[in-house]
């Protein structure tokens, strides 16, 4: 047969059938605990990152040290420890055993760019907030939050990255096909004969987030970048 690198006939029913199908929950796994990463990483590094920025405490560059050393212990080395916590906890085969380790790996790296987008807002506007009679966590929520958006920004398309295509732990703690997220799901989808038709739709699919993410929120990230986001 004379090969073609186009369709012969282009039909959608590819895509009909992944709702159907276990792809439509890989799907739904994948986005429940991407949001639900991102949501955490986001909160927990802007208030460590103004901690750290704007609350200097004794040891606090200890921490930040430790929190930096954390950065170098490959994924592969955290695995065992990892899964005999989850197992203990009875979280293997969930979403949360899947988001809460998710958010310890990139948590760090998130700290790091939101105390530098604290560190680079000039210190007279917090001070304007202090004379205001705004507490620590207000001027956080209601001042410093606002102008380090960009920051914000930077750590929620890295984090929905590094969340949304990861493998290694997915692998390991989704055991059971009804919880495993898309990247895991996909390497059940091989039987006797390749469904080439469905796996190109499922793969199409899936790229299609992340790279909504970044064209709706490029210039947000350059300005991140920019600014210093990630520096310090």
């Amino acid at each position: 047969m004379p090969q073609s690198i186009l369709p012969v006939n282009w039909t959608l029913d590819a895509y009909r059938e992944i709702g159907g199908s276990r792809v439509g929950k890989y799907f739904r796994n994948t986005t429940v605990i991407t949001l639900c990463s991102v949501t955490l990483v986001v909160i927990l590094s802007s208030l460590a990152g103004y901690g750290f920025a704007k609350l200097p405490f004794r040891g606090s560059t200890l921490v930040l040290l430790a929190i930096v050393g954390t950065l170098t212990i490959p994924l592969a080395i955290l695995l065992v420890p990892i899964f005999l916590m989850a197992n203990a906890l009875g979280l293997l085969s969930t979403n949360l055993g899947l988001i809460l380790p998710n958010v310890a790996v990139t948590l760090p790296f998130a700290i790091l760019i939101m105390r530098a987008s604290f560190l680079a807002i000039p210190r007279e506007i917090e001070e304007a907030g202090i004379m205001d009679g705004a507490g620590a966590f207000k001027r956080w929520r209601l001042i410093m939050l606002p102008i380090a958006r960009n920051g914000v920004v930077l750590v929620t398309v890295i984090t929905s990255y590094n969340v949304w295509g990861e493998y290694i732990l997915a692998k390991t703690l989704a055991m059971n096909p009804e919880s495993m997220p898309l990247s895991v799901g996909l390497t059940l989808m091989k039987g006797e004969v390749w469904d080439f038709g469905l796996l190109a739709a499922v793969i199409v699919l899936a790229t299609l987030p992340p790279i909504i993410i970044f064209i709706f929120f490029q210039r947000k990230i350059v300005d991140g970048i920019a600014q210093g986001a990630v520096k310090g």
